[in-house]
């Protein structure tokens, strides 16, 4: 699904600070921005209601209870930011007249953009709702949020795998949105060893995550394997590491997972 994300200038109009980066913006709770996630689903079935009055750009109308906004999908130079849909204004309805109903303020504020633009360049311009596109602080905002939650993401899958496996006494693997993941937690002799394969695309900042997922394990505590304690070896494109895991830190992981392995 599309996700819809509201600009710092919609956040200001709808008198919203930024979430900390653990939350996604399109999934702050705050109904119109909720109702805003059906936007891409409503054009691709030709239901979405467009804005007529911007004529320079394409948004459409989103409408819930007294909240009114403009929202539309925008080609950016960001990739990442190109993939998603923009809530770029919102308001409140309070009324029909030309002065209170927010399409028709909007429009205004855009026509006098126009007219700034077209002083400065001495070319007729009658509409300009450029100022609506994203700016770089979405974009940063963005590139953050989607670096903390790939971190979150991988750390919560590595730990879970754990979990799984200090349960089953088997690998188990997991999948994230760009490697594949696998947990093996095996006792000898009274310790617990576990052993972290990664393959797929891995970079070395994720590679780091990964490993870091385990809490009171340090870098110098990871080998690579082969080992004598899972006498295994990584296939071709496989990262793989094992190390002994203390008591303390196994404990740790399995009380904060929801699966109720303690």
């Amino acid at each position: 699904m599309t996700e819809v994300r509201p600009t710092k200038r919609c956040l200001d109009d709808l008198g919203l600070p930024f979430p900390p980066l653990d939350t996604s913006l399109s999934a702050m709770p705050q109904e119109l921005i909720a109702k805003a996630q059906r936007l891409p689903d409503e054009h691709s079935s030709g239901g979405a209601e467009r804005i007529r009055a911007l004529t320079d750009l394409v948004w459409f109308k989103v409408k819930v209870g007294e909240h009114r906004g403009a929202g539309g999908h925008v080609d950016l130079s960001d990739e990442d930011a190109s993939m998603v849909w923009w809530l770029v204004a919102a308001g409140t309805r309070k009324g029909d007249t030309p002065t209170q109903d927010f399409y028709d303020r909007l429009k205004v504020e855009c026509e006098r953009a126009a007219a700034a633009i077209a002083k400065a360049t001495k070319k007729p311009v009658k509409v300009s709702s450029a100022h609506l596109v994203p700016t770089d602080i979405d974009i940063r905002r963005l590139e953050v949020e989607l670096t903390t939650l790939g971190t979150l993401g991988i750390r919560q899958a590595v730990r879970d795998a754990i979990c799984r496996s200090a349960h089953s006494s088997q690998p188990v693997s997991v999948n994230t949105s760009k490697q594949r993941i696998t947990a093996w937690v095996k006792s000898s002799d009274g310790e617990s060893y576990l052993q972290i394969a990664a393959e797929g695309f891995v970079h070395p900042k994720e590679l780091a995550v990964i490993l870091d997922s385990v809490p009171g394990m340090s870098a110098s505590d990871w080998q690579h394997e082969p080992n004598d304690i899972f006498g295994t070896s990584p296939s071709p494109g496989q990262l793989m590491f094992s190390g002994m895991v203390p008591p303390e830190s196994l404990a740790a992981i399995l009380a904060e997972s929801p699966g109720g392995y303690l």
